[in-house]
């Protein structure tokens, strides 16, 4: 089935294919229709393209003419469907598909799969005007891994900028002063990630981080950075591996242009994307696990001092008050199921890199749907410690993030359903997370 959607007005940034690597960035942008995907016209590379499929054509008509036809067909723009047809399960989102298919056209450029330029022009075509097939979840792609493993790996950058302002605004609701995230401390060992996950808390708390002593904080607020710093320091190498996977043949026959031959090798295998997604999903649970002690930290009244659950003292006495104490079960559930989907110890062999790619986005999605309710939690602990509003000396990008989060999250002075409330955070942590609630942090050195 083809799904046929309209283009958004307005004159979109171009990704150019064949004039050099596309990066995890573009392929994420055109999954969101941010760009728009333009094939090269130097006459240099189409040439090589032509050239490629000139030599399979050729070798076509040899001993191994069933072999390198059906193969030809399997890497060219036009059997992205029929190879769709071996899947099963339910379909990629949109937005899934179109990375899936940047991809496919990014590997397809390289002129090694024997692909024409009518087939890329197409392939092109299709992604420009929208015109989506139906991708489903269980395929052996190596496209669908590695336009998963795009999506997946910018939503986690996002998800560590984001877990260093919710620790910084537990800290402010917890009645702390944030010694614990000290630059020296993190001098001693400097893991860089870990590092530049501190220095965010730091400057979201401004000049209340280290101003008194204060009692030693949970480890679910100092080893924040130690937590998020694991996902931030593994990042720049799991970006490498998709960038190169991204920017390489992914089948398992390959036009060897100089050579004049059609070489046989085991490219479809994506070993190390796997690694990647199986790594990523792994570091995601682990913040998972965070957020959910934060908020057990929250809704405790012991660690303190407001009531437990952060029910409002102006309804207290109520018994059909419960606070955030159905959130906290919902956040239980949804970190018990992104550890299942995280195990320590994992096996690769072909066609196991999209499972480990879409079992890494899901794991991401719960980490998220985790962070939006604890964002619910800080706000409303916020409100009950500092009723007149947060301290003036706090960091901008901090003030500026609780003034979004108050826009969307309404004060909860009574029992009232929270599911509208998560919709809002997770449309803002998922589409525009770096622009709104990571503001600040955002700024920060790029990942390298």
């Amino acid at each position: 089935m083809i799904v046929h959607l309209d283009l958004p007005a307005g004159e979109l940034p171009a990704v150019v294919f064949g004039a050099g690597p596309v990066t995890l960035d573009e392929v994420v942008a055109l999954a969101a229709r941010r760009a728009r995907p333009v094939l090269s016209g130097d006459p240099a590379f189409v040439a090589r393209i032509e050239a490629g499929a000139a030599l399979l054509a050729r070798l076509a008509g040899g001993g191994d003419a069933a072999a390198a036809t059906r193969t030809a067909a399997g890497e060219a723009a036009q059997a992205l469907f029929a190879w769709d047809d071996d899947g099963a399960g339910t379909a990629f989102t949109p937005e899934q598909t179109r990375a899936i298919l940047a991809v496919r056209l990014a590997s397809l450029s390289r002129g090694q799969s024997g692909a024409s330029i009518e087939q890329l022009r197409l392939l092109c075509d299709l992604l420009e005007h929208d015109v989506l097939p139906e991708v489903p979840h269980e395929s052996a792609g190596s496209a669908a891994m590695t336009g998963l493993a795009c999506l997946a790996a910018a939503r986690a950058e996002t998800l560590c900028r984001l877990a260093a302002r919710i620790t910084a605004l537990a800290v402010l609701a917890l009645g702390d002063r944030g010694k614990h995230f000290d630059a020296a401390l993190f001098a001693a060992k400097p893991y860089p990630g870990m590092a530049q996950a501190a220095g965010w808390i730091r400057a979201d708390l401004g000049d209340r981080s280290g101003t008194a002593p204060g009692a030693e904080a949970h480890d679910a607020i100092r080893c924040a950075p130690h937590v998020i710093g694991v996902l931030m320091d593994a990042l720049p190498w799991m970006v490498r591996h998709i960038e190169l996977e991204l920017n390489s043949p992914s089948g398992a026959l390959l036009v060897d242009l100089e050579g004049g031959r059609l070489l046989h090798g085991g490219h479809e295998h994506g070993g190390h994307v796997t690694y990647a997604m199986d790594g990523m999903r792994n570091a995601a649970g682990k913040l998972a696990n965070l957020f959910e002690h934060q908020l057990a930290l929250l809704a405790d009244a012991s660690h303190h001092g407001l009531l437990s659950s952060l029910r409002s003292a102006v309804v207290a006495r109520t018994a059909v008050h419960q606070g955030l104490k159905a959130l906290q079960r919902n956040v239980s559930a949804w970190t018990v199921e992104a550890h299942r989907l995280a195990p320590d110890t994992v096996f690769h062999k072909i066609g196991t890199g999209t499972s480990a790619a879409r079992e890494s986005l899901r794991v991401i999605e719960l980490t998220e749907q985790i962070a939006a309710a604890l964002l619910v939690a800080v706000r409303q602990a916020c409100a009950l410690r500092y009723p007149d509003g947060l301290p003036p000396q706090l960091g901008p990008g901090l003030l500026s993030c609780m003034g979004r989060i108050v826009e969307l999250v309404p004060f909860s002075g009574a029992e009232r359903r929270l599911d509208h409330d998560l919709r809002r955070l997770l449309a803002v942590i998922r589409y525009d997370g770096a622009a709104l609630l990571c503001r600040g942090a955002a700024e920060a050195a790029p990942r390298g």
